[in-house]
């Protein structure tokens, strides 16, 4: 085992730091991100006479993230729908967050935090708001991971001889961030003028082989930056830990709402290499009542992403929670997941997935499926 350990030790700390540039590099005033993505399947089957299947799913994920020095916010939505012949079912999932810091120059916040959830079988909307402390900071990083790419690119068609410098490589991912305001000065036409600001960044180092990038050079530009036969995934590093008071606003079943409950949370995410990035999610709570503590709820999540190629990435997930009543055994859940993205075109995947589900003392769920993901943006 050791022997197998060694190279891959050696492998990985090539991966990490053949760069000039690392992630935790990228510190920028504002940081922020926006993702929609739709995704469905459709499952039909006949015999004879006889429709034995027909059922469909779809699923719609959006993410809107900003963080400065004052202030961050979130915003992610979780929607699924389904038909299983003449029986519809859905669950609509919202969870918010927003974190005033105290000082600037410090990790020090005030958190408020909004979640929804409304299901087919429920009589109302389950909300609840959180209110409390904590501290640490979480930076979008997608375009200097983007800046990489370009690199890469430039690299691999001897445009550049080698690595650019960190100090040019963040000027990439400055401007890159910066699109919206090439936008705005330039109208439609802002491509070419964004594209230029990226060479004259490039023209810094002196490591550019001829006098500039060429065309193959904006057109590597071009497939990274407008998603072009390739797509770059988002990239985030940081952690956060908070504290907080739970007051349910309402109840799934229209039930009283009860006392409030105690919260502890914590984040973490990073992109081990250029290829890679894991997120991590762990929360619990307890009721503030005679309970306390005797009854509780866990609730936690790993994923972990890899990109395997420029049009192939592998995701996984895993999904833990835990619900102990002050009376009588816990209930655990499990649910573990994995998927092949493969880019064919125009934000469009094609997706193979499988996953497996243990609630309790209930037999597992295994499910796989094959379906196709738009990208909205």
């Amino acid at each position: 085992m050791k022997k197998i350990l060694i190279p891959l030790g050696i492998l990985f700390s090539a991966t990490l730091f053949a760069q000039n540039v690392s992630v935790t590099d990228y510190k920028v005033p504002i940081s922020k991100a926006q993702t929609l993505r739709f995704d469905g399947a459709w499952n039909w089957a006949q015999n004879g006479d006889n429709v034995t299947a027909n059922n469909a799913t779809a699923n719609l994920l959006y993410k809107v993230f900003y963080s400065s020095l004052p202030l961050a916010w979130d915003v992610n939505v979780a929607a699924t729908g389904g038909k299983n012949k003449a029986d519809l079912n859905h669950n609509v999932v919202i969870e918010s967050r927003f974190r005033k810091y105290i000082w600037e120059q410090y990790d020090w916040f005030a958190l408020a935090q909004l979640n929804a959830q409304h299901a087919n079988f429920y009589k109302d909307v389950a909300v609840d708001l959180t209110v409390g402390f904590g501290y640490g900071r979480y930076i979008n990083a997608t375009a200097l991971a983007k800046a990489v790419r370009i690199e890469e690119h430039l690299m691999r068609d001897k445009i550049i001889s080698g690595h650019l410098p960190k100090d040019v490589m963040i000027g990439i991912a400055n401007i890159i961030e910066r699109e919206k305001e090439f936008f705005d000065v330039y109208g439609d036409t802002y491509q070419p003028y964004w594209y230029d600001a990226i060479e004259q960044e490039i023209k810094k180092s002196d490591v550019l082989e001829h006098e500039n990038v060429g065309s193959l050079g904006i057109l590597r530009m071009q497939q990274v930056l407008l998603g072009i036969n390739e797509r770059v995934n988002e990239r985030y590093y940081g952690w956060d830990v908070s504290s907080g008071i739970l007051f349910p606003l309402s109840t799934f079943d229209k039930s009283p709402v009860g006392n409030p409950n105690l919260t502890l949370q914590a984040r973490y995410s990073f992109p081990i290499s250029w290829q890679t990035q894991i997120n991590a999610i762990a929360r619990t709570y307890t009721p503030l009542d005679s309970v306390f503590f005797k009854e509780v709820t866990v609730e936690a999540g790993f994923d972990f992403i890899y990109e395997l190629s420029n049009r192939i990435n592998f995701v996984s997930g895993y999904r833990y929670g835990l619900v102990k009543p002050s009376i009588g055994d816990a209930i655990s859940e499990h649910n573990l997941n994995a998927s092949f993205w493969y880019y064919l075109e125009n934000n469009i995947y094609l997706t193979i997935s499988g996953s497996m589900t243990k609630q309790g003392t209930n037999p597992r769920l295994l499910t796989t499926q094959v379906g196709i993901q738009y990208n909205l943006f």
